[in-house]
């Protein structure tokens, strides 16, 4: 992808998620914790890619600063990707680097999806995503699950073949 993703939004797609993001980040404290909450709860195995909620239940999750450290680093990358969407080159790497430290865990492109399908139907929920700004979403967590997939298989590949 030398010259960056194209992810074929709109100006006015990336306002929307500009601008829907915005209440959710001024908040991320409270939304980020019940974020990863359903996530744990909808798909009980992405509790698993973190070894100390290991055997733990959801109220010790909710409570553990680990969750709080998480929900920082997620809101930190997240802003990053929206902050760049502009910026097609600097996005890509930004992807790929998120890539390689989930790649360490295994954690994969679908499994990001789910989680990306998951914070549309939040933000629908406590922001009032509208169609056209979950289609916006939409069209963004695509194009960094793409930039994720593909990098993984490179990251994949036997070195020095």
């Amino acid at each position: 992808m030398g010259d960056g993703p194209e992810p074929g939004l709109t100006n006015s797609e990336k306002d929307l998620v500009r601008e829907s993001w915005a209440p959710i980040k001024a908040e991320w404290k409270v939304h980020g914790i019940e974020y990863f909450i359903r996530l744990f709860k909808e798909y009980p195995y992405t509790q698993k890619y973190f070894k100390t909620f290991d055997n733990m239940e959801i109220d010790e999750i909710r409570a553990s600063t680990k969750l709080r450290a998480h929900v920082i680093n997620f809101k930190s990358g997240l802003n990053s990707l929206i902050k760049n969407l502009d910026e097609p080159e600097v996005l890509e790497i930004l992807i790929q680097k998120l890539a390689e430290n989930h790649f360490r865990r295994n954690i994969k492109a679908a499994t990001f999806q789910k989680a990306f399908d998951l914070f549309i139907t939040y933000g629908k929920e406590v922001a009032q995503f509208d169609e056209k700004t979950c289609e916006a979403w939409a069209k963004t967590l695509k194009v960094v699950t793409s930039i994720i997939d593909g990098h993984q298989q490179t990251l994949s590949e036997p070195v020095g073949e």
